[in-house]
């Protein structure tokens, strides 16, 4: 249980909140001001950064971060009155957030190198297969689809508190160009050194899908979280956002590595072998590097939206861990084969894996959901917002009612920032509790503070 954000001040103030006589003129002031409503929201385990493993090494470098206070209380909210009109609408809008030049940079220079990866591929086609160049470019666009069903999924899950395009971009360019560039130059330096050594085929069809292939492949998609995590942490908050974009990394290496299955599934079994290979791998185990390399994001948002940043990084090598044990496993029964029954039982297996993940996903758009509400319920209680707003902002049916309410008076694009960046600053409300004060990110949270205020004052312009 957390305290009212208001005590009394050194026994200036009466029981019923007036100032005592003779107390300083100030107080007097201050107990004339409207207080907010105080409301427990609690603050669920999951979200408590009080409590932190090796304290030396996850302890934050910045003092514990106080929440910011407003000149004034506000009022009742248009939203539960739908009466009251703001005269004065500030026209001094702040800056609405936007990733960094850099961002757009890493952004365009991975899109150079996807060109340059399919590039490769296609030159590798002409070289080793018999057939039509054109088949290159169904290869590619069966690899396609499972890359939209991936994205289209995850853009499902990123509803909630919606993630920059071009971040999205990046992710899905690192799995396709980085991941998948370097994992075949060193599954491959592998399997030739195996066979060097040993001159058995055997042991290098076992020791490349089952040992190599889960640790490089892991290991150099979830190098992309990191990349993500550097260049925009303000957007890498939590579970959901890691397993938003490791899925997407996943789908991107999925896509170039599907390309080149194809490829030999064509030269091995003509057209039928590419539509075996389709069903396969691009239906049936369609979310399989979606499920590894979002798995070590979950880990890894986990930690930096609990114990900060720092711990983060630390946790990355750990983190890999589920992910290749799943990938190693896969690969483990794939080699081994079977007849119809053990084949039925292995993509059985899949699809309840797959299933489960799309459960988590809703699970985690739910805490999602609920960290808002806890969050914006701290600056409820200061004043920033009605609580009556924080249900609104906070829930999918206050939203879509908000929504609604909005469109009514012509004020929905309004209502649609409102509800955007308020889950932005609850995000960023609990990144000050796991890193700290940062001075940078308090000025991003004053920046979205203001920008709040801007919003609720345009949306009541329009309900007089």
């Amino acid at each position: 249980m957390s305290q009212p954000p208001f005590p009394p001040r050194n026994g200036q103030l009466m029981p019923n909140g007036r100032a005592r006589p003779g107390a300083p003129a100030g107080a007097r002031s201050a107990s004339l001001a409207p207080q907010p409503r105080y409301v427990d929201y609690g603050n669920p385990r999951a979200y408590d950064t009080s409590v932190r493993p090796a304290t030396g090494l996850t302890a934050s470098r910045y003092a514990p971060a106080q929440l910011q206070r407003p000149d004034r209380v506000q009022p009742q909210s248009a939203w539960s009155t739908q009466m009251r009109r703001v005269q004065e609408v500030s026209q001094e809008a702040t800056k609405p957030p936007t990733v960094s030049l850099l961002v757009w940079l890493t952004a365009v220079v991975l899109g150079f190198g996807l060109v340059v990866v399919l590039g490769l591929t296609f030159l590798s086609f002409i070289v080793t297969s018999s057939a039509n160049p054109a088949w290159w470019t169904v290869t590619a666009f069966l690899a396609l689809i499972s890359l939209i069903v991936i994205a289209l999924v995850i853009l499902l899950a990123d509803r909630w508190d919606p993630q920059p395009f071009p971040l999205l971009g990046i992710a899905i360019l690192w799995g396709a160009a980085v991941a998948a560039f370097v994992s075949y130059l060193l599954n491959t330096g592998v399997s030739l050194l195996t066979y060097s050594l040993t001159g058995s085929n055997g042991l290098v069809e076992f020791i490349g899908p089952v040992i190599s292939a889960p640790l490089v492949e892991e290991t150099s998609k979830g190098l992309g979280l990191l990349l993500l995590m550097l260049l925009a942490r303000r957007y890498f908050n939590g579970p959901l956002d890691g397993l938003i974009y490791g899925a997407l990394i996943g789908g991107g290496f999925a896509f170039t590595e599907n390309i080149l299955y194809y490829a030999r599934g064509l030269e091995d079994g003509g057209g039928v072998g590419v539509v075996v290979l389709f069903v396969m791998r691009g239906v049936l185990n369609i979310f399989g590097h979606a499920i590894y390399t979002s798995a070590t994001g979950i880990l890894v948002g986990f930690v930096v939206r609990k114990w900060g940043t720092g711990m983060g990084f630390l946790v990355f090598i750990p983190a890999l861990i589920p992910g290749m044990l799943l990938h190693g496993l896969w690969n483990l029964f794939a080699t081994l084969g079977g007849g119809l029954p053990f084949m039925l039982v292995l993509f059985g297996g899949e699809a309840l894996l797959s299933l489960v993940w799309l459960i988590l996903i809703m699970v985690l758009i739910w805490d999602e959901s609920r960290l808002t509400r806890v969050r914006l319920g701290d600056y409820a209680n200061l004043g920033w917002l009605t609580h009556e707003e924080v249900d609104m902002l906070a829930t999918w049916k206050g939203r879509r009612e908000g929504k609604r309410w909005a469109a009514q008076i012509g004020a929905k694009p309004v209502m649609k920032r409102f509800i955007r960046e308020s889950a932005d600053l609850a995000s960023i409300r609990q990144r000050l509790l796991a890193d700290g004060a940062h001075p940078k990110v308090v000025g991003i949270e004053a920046n979205l503070l203001a920008r709040l205020t801007q919003n609720r004052r345009e949306l009541l312009s329009h309900a007089g």
